[in-house]
């Protein structure tokens, strides 16, 4: 994700430029650009030289389909942050069942228990981590912290690390019950904060897993190609060779909504505009060493810098 203050409208046009080479809809969108460009400049120099009489389309037609094509940008902008928006609320419930189980141990373990502490701190970071490469098709688990060899191993041959990291920790409350740790309600409480995590697990998987429908996706897409296409053919009578930079801006406008729902249909990937699980999962992390008073070897330090570009992930 890039970070920006929007109130300052130079820093947005000099960030745009800054991430031209992250960001998947500004490079699309300069490859349709350079084409529409192109064949806006041949169409309309043939029709105001040649065949003006012959092709033109009444203005009014295009004002209705206009209409039309709006509000199918719209609902498709809308379904697609939707799916951006639902993803970071399933993500937010995660920083908080993380921080709410992390408050619930550090009230009902000895303060002794320091191997305890730390099991359980790795665990919700490593669970953070691995939901956040599960999501992103990656198996790696060179960033977790691991308890030792034979859980790093354990993990590396799981088929859903996520699952086997929220296992580990049932098994360690179901331990801590049989030793009379824990009371029954004790059970019952961090239990439901572990079922959070599945939850989280599965609205995220449910979200990456099931796309926009492809017949709705690419027939907005052929309404839009087809607009731009015949779109000279309205406008050359009226504005002559001030068709080009006036349908120009109307691409600009219509593409640039489409690739943007293209690029965030899919909220957890590594584009510039996707949601920053890199940062989260420090977040959670670092709230986990804090709240069970285990001392972290990871370093605290600012993400963000006044005024620099900064693209989490």
């Amino acid at each position: 994700m890039i970070v920006y203050d929007s109130k300052k409208w130079t820093d947005v046009i000099r960030k745009m430029g800054q991430t031209f080479k992250q960001s998947y809809n500004l490079r699309q969108l300069a490859k349709f650009m350079a084409f529409l460009a192109l064949y806006v400049i041949v169409i309309t120099f043939l029709l105001v030289k040649y065949i003006k009489e012959y092709l033109v389309i009444e203005v009014v037609f295009f004002s209705l389909i206009g209409v039309i094509l709006s509000l199918f940008l719209v609902f498709r902008l809308n379904s697609a942050y939707d799916r951006w928006w639902e993803g970071r609320k399933q993500w937010g419930k995660l920083v908080n069942d993380s921080r709410t189980f992390a408050l619930n141990l550090n009230a009902l373990l000895p303060e002794e228990d320091k191997k305890r502490r730390r099991f359980f701190v790795r665990n919700i970071s490593n669970f953070s981590l691995s939901l956040q490469n599960h999501l992103r098709d990656n198996k790696s688990i060179d960033e977790f912290i691991h308890v030792n060899a034979r859980y790093a191993e354990d993990l590396e041959t799981s088929t859903h690390i996520p699952n086997r990291v929220v296992s580990y920790m049932y098994t360690e409350v179901e331990d801590m019950y049989r030793e009379g740790i824990i009371t029954d309600m004790d059970k019952h409480r961090l239990n439901e904060r572990l079922q959070g995590f599945i939850d989280v697990l599965g609205a995220c998987e449910r979200i990456k897993k099931t796309p926009i429908p492809f017949s709705h996706s690419t027939f907005i897409k052929m309404f839009v190609i087809l607009y731009l296409l015949i779109l000279p053919f309205g406008l050359v009578e009226t504005f002559g060779f001030l068709a080009i930079p006036a349908v120009m801006i109307m691409g600009f406008a219509l593409l640039s909504v489409e690739l943007i729902s293209d690029e965030i249909e899919n909220p957890f990937g590594l584009d510039a505009n996707d949601l920053p699980l890199g940062s989260i999962s420090d977040g959670i992390r670092e709230s986990c060493y804090e709240i069970l008073r285990v001392k972290s070897r990871f370093a605290t330090k600012p993400r963000v810098k006044e005024g620099e570009l900064e693209v989490l992930h």
